[in-house]
């Protein structure tokens, strides 16, 4: 299936900047590449930017396809809604167009524009008619970071920038445990799904493709997932995965594949309903003593064990099959990495004899760090070989103290935040509310606000982008905060405030909110109706 070109999300610090040229100048958008047109007939062009519609004072003129299959689109309008400014060299007959510390020259008359001084060629040149300047488009909002599509059958120039926040919404298990399984019907709940996610502000949807050793998508390593056939290993009939993205990105919603890497059962999956070619079962069976080990059977419920070179390879595998065979925009691993252990009872060693064994330096619990460390490179790695646009990002537990924690996790956190070769983005899990008190009836560390700061210090130990994870099912619940009444019973714009305060730190380039389904919930709606509000600004 054809790959489409994806892009990171960068939040917008310098906000928009007004326009002020006394000139009118039109954008001229070459399509050539991207589609061709046979009708000049073009008054029903629209645009878009970020998947909104451009408004456009008649003044300035209207979109319209010229004789040479090229949109013409009103320059005004499309670059103060990216947020550049536009001057004039009338002397040298040259538009300048400035944002973020990028100069962008277009000489009249010549098929090539300059980008801070250097030169990249274009298939078109600029142009004035009717004392308006047309600009190359396409390459001039390429050199910006931004991409210049064509939807043929809406007649719609697409534009999408680099800056656009992130704006996700968490689709798991749980929602499709709730889906019917037979094609047309599961494609229809697709849609109104998605349908919803764009009404309510979000362009991004991660999606849980990998819950429990099992695939919502045609896999030759892991077997069909229940939750797409309703038993394991059974085939659907149709890819569940495959529909998904191009409903997504038909909507112009970005699609990161959620995968969970060492769960093999858990809630609403039991070891009984494991399938034979899961790779889970065949170890655990296969009679052969030397990958007994693979599979750990842990406090009720079995896992991957991250110490086995085997296991690692397995996920890292897993990986490459959904970026080789999907148009997917990121991968994304939850916080589920190692369970809560303990190295005084046997009982809950886990992985202790291996490192045991392994007769190294390290304390067992940078070992088990090192574990996790070794996946996450192999990954980011395979990733980036493959194609280095398609983002890599972690949704760990939110509490720093209990990631740095010795006995659960094992999350290291501090080197992923400081060192190339791990991660493209971080998305803490800040399930807390402001005014969270410890036990003791403290403020506590991980209340919302002093928690935000704690990963904004983390964002500056390196270049790793910071999105922030918020958890829409506390709305109107009787969450356990340690307050005679909880906040989130007392007030119904928690989210919406805890958006606002990120956004205005300049640190934090999106957000995402668990889980679809709970939008819908009548104790959501109040809270929900403002957050929302707070999205769409």
């Amino acid at each position: 299936m054809t790959k489409k070109k994806k892009k990171k999300y960068r939040i917008n610090q310098k906000g928009k900047t007004r326009l002020t040229v006394l000139l009118t100048l039109a954008l001229l958008v070459s399509i050539m590449g991207i589609m061709t047109l046979t009708s000049s007939a073009s008054g029903d062009v629209t645009i878009t930017i970020d998947g909104k519609p451009l408004e456009i004072d008649s003044a300035m003129g209207a979109p319209f396809i010229d004789k040479n299959s090229r949109t013409q689109v009103p320059l005004n309008a499309a670059m103060t809604a990216i947020g550049a400014s536009v001057s004039w060299n009338g002397a040298e007959r040259i538009a300048i167009v400035e944002k973020d510390g990028i100069t962008v020259e277009v000489p009249i008359g010549q098929s090539y524009i300059l980008k801070d001084g250097v030169r990249v060629d274009n298939d078109t040149e600029a142009i004035i008619k009717e004392q308006r300047t047309y600009l190359p488009i396409r390459v001039v909002m390429e050199a910006f970071g931004a991409e210049v599509g064509w939807d043929g059958k809406t007649r719609t120039v697409i534009i999408t920038t680099p800056d656009r926040e992130m704006k996700a919404m968490w689709i798991s298990y749980l929602e499709f445990l709730e889906m019917p399984k037979s094609e047309q019907n599961f494609r229809n709940a697709v849609d109104e799904m998605f349908d919803e996610c764009v009404n309510y502000g979000m362009n991004s949807v991660i999606v849980q493709v990998r819950a429990d050793s099992d695939a919502m998508y045609d896999s030759e390593i892991f077997p069909w997932s229940k939750f797409a056939s309703g038993t394991q290993g059974e085939d659907p009939g149709y890819d569940p995965l495959e529909y998904m993205i191009e409903a997504a990105h038909k909507r112009d919603l970005e699609f990161h594949a959620w995968i969970n890497p060492y769960r093999i059962t858990g809630y609403k999956m039991s070891w009984s309903e494991v399938s034979e070619d899961n790779p889970a079962m065949e170890w655990r069976t296969d009679g052969s003593v030397r990958n007994d080990r693979n599979v750990l059977l842990h406090n009720g419920f079995y896992y991957y064990n991250p110490a086995i070179p085997e296991v690692r390879q397995l996920v890292v595998d897993g990986v490459e099959e959904i970026i080789e065979n999907y148009d997917v925009d990121g991968i994304h691993f939850d916080d589920y990495f190692y369970p809560s252990l303990s190295n005084n009872s046997e009982e809950m060693w886990f992985d202790k004899p291996e490192y045991d064994a392994s007769s190294g330096n390290m304390s067992i619990t940078d070992w088990r760090r090192e574990n996790v460390n070794m996946l996450i490179r192999d990954v980011y790695k395979t990733i980036k070989k493959h194609d280095d646009t398609i983002l890599f990002g972690i949704s760990p537990a939110g509490n720093v103290e209990n990631l740095r924690s010795t006995s659960n996790h094992f999350v290291d956190i501090d080197t992923w935040m400081s060192q190339e070769g791990y991660i493209d983005y971080i998305m803490p899990q800040l399930y807390w509310g402001f005014e969270t008190k410890t036990v003791r009836g403290e403020a506590a560390p991980y209340a919302y606000e002093s928690n935000l700061n704690t990963w904004i210090d983390l964002k500056h130990l390196g270049d790793v982008e910071l999105y922030i994870g918020l958890n829409v099912a506390n709305a109107g619940t009787a969450v356990k905060d340690n307050n005679a009444v909880s906040e989130w019973m007392r007030y119904d714009d928690i989210l919406a405030r805890q958006v606002r305060m990120a956004r205005a730190s300049g640190e934090v380039s999106g957000f995402a909110f668990f889980r679809h389904d709970v939008f819908e919930t009548e104790a959501a709606q109040n809270e929900v109706t403002n957050l929302i509000e707070e999205l769409k600004l």
